[in-house]
């Protein structure tokens, strides 16, 4: 006697994108992703982020809409149509957005890069350098020290400090970054030095910690700075970190 087999559909999430599901279904969705729900809006996940980071895909959950964003951070459409527009105008005019400033730490009515500064009236600047710290790793990119949930690199002026803000963070391979800038004590920002007009042009304020803010964010919080997100690896132990900024301080002359 015949067997009926009964017809199947197979489960459409990430249909067409670079993991498929594919199992049989009765609808069109397995078990699994019949439940799943966009990390953004919270609707029926049709597929998973295909954004790069650190070498690896996101692989969050997402609808059709909703899309991998600044900060890796997952926005609707609407937000994501305005931030693709805000990196357009920086593109094509040099024009940082008021939230992508706010975003660093950056007042409004600065100079927009070194180029424009040095152009202009420098009163209030000076050379000076800077201590900030970095991931380090073999893949491309920039993984800073940052305050605390937000895209404010750890640069300060202060030798001795930018230890303690290190000593502070989680366990990583990482490395003293020591540079100079053109900045503005008062105002709290620095311009990073470059030699030619291409560079300028690209070199953006970025916010200078003063001691006091530097104090007053521990005094608040134990460990008010972390690691830019989006790099796995790189973990070392308690004691090789311990060693490896023991090393970094000698050679900088900071003794505790």
């Amino acid at each position: 006697m015949d067997v009926v087999i009964p017809k199947s559909i197979p489960c459409q999430f990430d249909k067409g994108g670079w993991s498929p599901c594919a199992k049989p279904s009765t609808n069109g969705w397995c078990s699994k992703h019949e439940k799943a729900k966009c990390l953004s809006c919270g609707k029926q996940a049709t597929r998973s982020c295909d954004a790069q980071m650190g070498g690896l895909c996101c692989g969050a959950h997402l609808c059709d809409k909703c899309q991998h964003g600044r900060d890796n951070k997952h926005v609707m459409a609407s937000v994501y149509a305005e931030e693709q527009r805000e990196e357009r105008e920086k593109r094509e005019t040099g024009h940082e957005s008021e939230r992508m400033l706010a975003e660093r730490g950056i007042p409004l009515g600065l100079p927009k890069h070194l180029k424009e500064l040095l152009a202009g009236n420098r009163a209030g600047y000076e050379l000076m350098t800077c201590y900030a710290l970095e991931i380090k790793h073999g893949l491309w990119g920039f993984f800073p020290a940052t305050r605390k949930d937000t895209k404010m690199i750890a640069i300060v002026s202060d030798k001795a400090l930018i230890f303690r803000i290190w000593r502070s963070l989680e366990p990583l391979n990482s490395q003293l970054i020591r540079s100079e800038y053109m900045g503005n004590r008062s105002l709290g920002v620095v311009y990073p030095m470059a030699v030619i007009d291409v560079d300028k042009e690209q070199s953006r304020p970025l916010k200078l910690f003063s001691v006091d803010e530097v104090e007053a964010l521990f005094q608040a919080d134990p460990a008010p700075f972390e690691w830019a997100r989006g790099l796995i690896g790189a973990e070392v132990s308690k004691g090789q970190f311990e060693r490896l900024i023991e090393s970094a301080a000698r050679e900088q002359g900071i003794v505790n």
